[in-house]
């Protein structure tokens, strides 16, 4: 009998030390105040915040929302940037290096299926304003110009995709072969352009 009564007492007690440990828990959640994703006082903050303004006035600005979309990609917010692209007048997106940006967002997001299709549109509008031969015959000539230069990072940029969802990558961000994916297909460009 004093061994049930031994076990018993050994369970509330560690049934009381779990929901204290519990409420600890809860208490430090619920007491974090929370917190802006970019400091109010920085001066960088406040020029974002009238940059995505800007946007939101004018989403058909292409240059704007080029560099918005950019500044979120260097900021490693590319689910801000999807929106911002998203957001934004959709005939932009008929511009090749618009939806490269877009590509690389759904890349950093892990979205890789989102960023071969993304990438492939980019690439083929870009050949098609270029006059190459690799652009696919039914696309259409699209309205913004594109160069040799643009044409190359895109090219490099669809092959690497290809690589990563050749070989099985699920997230780009943490998977070392994404480098040596990037690797093969500038070297790739490189070899084309020596040629």
């Amino acid at each position: 009998m004093p061994d049930i009564q031994r076990e018993k007492m050994l369970e509330s007690r560690l049934n009381l030390l779990l929901g204290l440990v519990l409420l600890l828990a809860f208490a430090s959640l619920t007491a974090a105040a929370p917190r802006a994703m970019f400091a109010p006082e920085n001066p960088g903050t406040r020029e974002l915040a009238r940059m995505e303004d800007s946007v939101a006035r004018n989403p058909s600005d292409l240059a704007l929302v080029r560099r918005l979309a950019d500044i979120y990609l260097e900021l490693e917010r590319p689910g801000l940037a999807i929106a911002t692209l998203r957001a934004a007048d959709p005939g932009l997106m008929e511009h090749p290096m618009v939806a490269h940006r877009l590509a690389r967002a759904y890349e950093s997001v892990g979205r890789l299926e989102d960023a071969v299709a993304t990438a492939e549109l980019a690439f083929s509008r870009c050949a098609r304003s270029v006059g190459s031969a690799e652009a696919p015959s039914g696309t259409p000539v699209p309205r913004h110009a594109c160069g040799g230069r643009e044409l190359a990072v895109l090219d490099a940029h669809r092959v690497a995709l290809g690589h990563m969802i050749d070989w099985g990558i699920t997230d780009p961000a943490r998977d070392s072969r994404t480098a040596d994916a990037y690797d093969r297909a500038l070297r790739r460009v490189r070899v084309a352009r020596t040629f």
